[in-house]
């Protein structure tokens, strides 16, 4: 019963709809042919106006003009006014509809637009009215005195008391056919109701029991075919919604596993590639975009030549016969980048055969491994080998020379004994501190390294150490001071690992010092620490490498430094006993003028505050 109110509303609206949609179209065209006449009118008038003569359309006071005549002729509704001005634009004469004003607008000083139309608004603020003014020039004689217009109402939509009978004739029919069709088409559609009901039950999800179907016998025949239809396409639907279920159980199945690879690929430790059976790559990790500097996006689908930037890496990734059987293979190259920068790569390549059959392969596996470090390790083992062996066999040469002198015609020279037993000690000591150095920093390395702690006196410490590296002859003529207070705290170190790093700094401020130059040790303290500073006026070190210098086996790359024997390792080892001991080793240099080497040891009474509050 409610379909069927529905149904009947939306036939009378959608009538409703039509007639008033009829009754526009034939407003607007009726607006339209008035226009067109007006526009035809106005300019027609105009130019049959500008024809006559100035004095016959302002004539004398106290007589008719033509204008006049005009008016009580003009029997168009549409008409608004005529006037008559002169070259400055002021009205000479003039006639109107009734609350019709003039709109005051100028005319151009081109001859070609003399004659022309224009569409125009009312000057009155109270009117909302457009007129279509048409303009043409008025002579007396051959000369111009003036401008005669004439101006029509824009026409509107409106209906016209008129065509009100030709308008209720065409709507007339209309109206009374939607009851007509009406009433036949709820004479047809009764049968499909019952049919809506039922496959409305159909539809129910709630119910697995199929839908019978009872057809009247106007529809017998389709009503049959039309519920075998729908049993077979409920079977269908059964089918393709398990199918459904299980493929997307599948993809979500597929997903995960797909994100757990790729995180785990992500997540290695090297860099990977892969590259499928058109050795074209199909994926790589970010850690093998941050080696390269590239965006993986961008190389996705494509071969090695089409976005390798190095060429030396390029044939390492260029593959001929996907097919072709190889053994897994390394290789290391050096690369730079843009801004300088070296880099040590190892590629190791390897084949991705299909499951259950290695005799073909599908593609190609590429682990890259960035071994910067460890090639930088090795040619500074290297180096420090060389550095060792020369620091060895220098005072091993001269000890051979002084023992075979000895033992020869220098024995029975009392000074020359004397001068070689001093050589021979000082060569000894220099092997001894080589070697502490050298066990120390290998212990430090395998964890063997432990501070015996006691309570030392930092005055007498410093001093003595200070004296001890500076008795050495130096042929450089150095000015050797110290400041230290007398009153200093004692430190809770431990005094042969400290006296190491102590003697590391003196000896680097010593060698590398400028010949006449100072060599100053000094201390302070203050509240929580005690502050030792070794100075020198030497040769300095560059600002990039400032940060560099406590890496094991760093040498400065200056000639003047480079001149002097050394192995690397002083200062590497001075900064880890400081920094077992709980201290800050820093650095401050100007190149040219010296360097400043800084010790900053907490106060034990600081140390167990700190460890009271945390």
């Amino acid at each position: 019963m409610y379909l069927n109110q529905r149904f009947g509303l939306t036939i009378i609206i959608a009538t409703l709809l039509v007639m008033v949609a009829t009754t526009y179209i034939l407003s607007d065209y009726q607006r339209g042919n008035r226009e067109i006449s007006a526009r035809a009118q106005s300019l027609d008038l105009a130019r049959l106006l500008g024809g006559m003569h100035w004095n016959e359309l302002v004539p004398e006071s106290g007589q008719k003009s033509f204008l006049d005549l005009l008016k009580h002729s003009q029997s168009d509704p549409d008409f608004a006014y005529s006037s008559v001005v002169d070259l400055d634009g002021n009205s000479a004469n003039e006639i109107t509809r009734p609350g019709v004003i003039v709109p005051t607008a100028s005319i151009s000083d081109e001859p070609t637009n003399w004659v022309a139309q224009r569409l125009l608004s009312s000057n009155d603020v109270n009117q909302q009215l457009q007129f279509i003014e048409s303009h043409a020039p008025v002579f007396e004689g051959d000369i111009h005195k003036g401008f005669v217009k004439v101006g029509y109402y824009q026409p509107t939509l409106s209906v016209d008391y008129f065509d009100l009978p030709f308008l209720a004739s065409l709507l007339l029919p209309i109206f009374l056919l939607v009851p007509f069709y009406y009433f036949m088409l709820r004479r047809e559609i009764v049968p499909l109701q019952d049919l809506s009901k039922r496959f409305e039950g159909m539809l129910d999800q709630s119910t697995n029991n199929p839908v019978e179907l009872k057809p009247n016998q106007a529809l017998s025949d389709f009503m049959d075919q039309f519920s075998q239809h729908i049993e077979a396409t409920q079977s269908r639907m059964k089918v393709l919604n398990e199918e459904h279920d299980s493929l997307t159980l599948s993809s979500k199945l597929l997903t995960y596993k797909n994100n757990r690879v790729d995180a785990i690929l992500q997540n290695f430790p090297d860099a990977i590639l892969v590259f499928d059976e058109a050795a074209e790559v199909s994926y790589a990790n970010n850690k093998f975009a941050h080696l390269l500097d590239i965006d993986v996006s961008t190389i996705i689908g494509k071969k090695t030549r089409e976005w390798c930037k190095h060429p030396e890496i390029t044939p390492l990734l260029t593959f001929g016969d996907i097919n072709t059987h190889i053994n897994t293979n390394q290789d290391t190259v050096l690369i730079k980048h843009g801004d300088g920068e070296e880099k040590s790569l190892q590629f190791n390549v390897f084949p991705l055969f299909m499951p259950n059959n290695e005799d073909r392969i599908l593609g190609r596996l590429v682990v890259v491994r960035d071994v910067s470090e460890n090639h930088q390790i090795r040619q500074r083992q290297n180096e420090f080998i060389s550095h060792v062996s020369h620091e060895l066999k220098t005072p091993l040469n001269v000890l051979s020379m002084y023992s075979e002198s000895l033992l020869t015609e220098g024995a029975d020279d009392e000074e020359y004994r004397i001068e070689a037993v001093n050589v021979i000690h000082d060569e000894v000591e220099r092997l001894s501190t080589l070697i502490n150095n050298l066990l120390a920093m290998n212990q430090y390395e395998f964890g063997g390294m432990v501070a015996q702690r006691n309570h030392v006196r930092m005055h007498d410490f410093l001093a003595d150490a200070f004296q001890n590296v500076t008795k050495t002859k130096s042929d450089k003529n150095l000015v050797f001071e110290t400041d230290l207070p007398h009153e200093m705290s004692m430190a809770y170190i431990d005094k042969d690992l400290f006296r190491i790093a102590v003697y590391n700094l003196l000896t680097n401020a010593i060698k590398y010092n400028k010949p006449g130059g100072k060599v100053m040790l000094s201390a302070s303290e203050d509240d929580d620490s005690i502050k030792i500073v070794v100075s020198d006026e030497g040769y300095g070190i560059a600002e990039d490498e400032v940060e560099k210098i406590f890496t094991k086996f760093f040498r400065s790359n200056d000639d003047n430094i480079r001149q002097q024997t050394g192995h690397g390792l002083g200062l590497s080892l001075a900064h880890q006993i400081v920094s077992m001991h709980h201290g800050e080793l820093s650095c401050t240099s100007e190149l040219g003028k010296g360097s400043q080497f800084t010790i900053k040891l907490e106060k034990v009474s600081s140390q167990i505050s700190d460890a009271v509050s945390s």
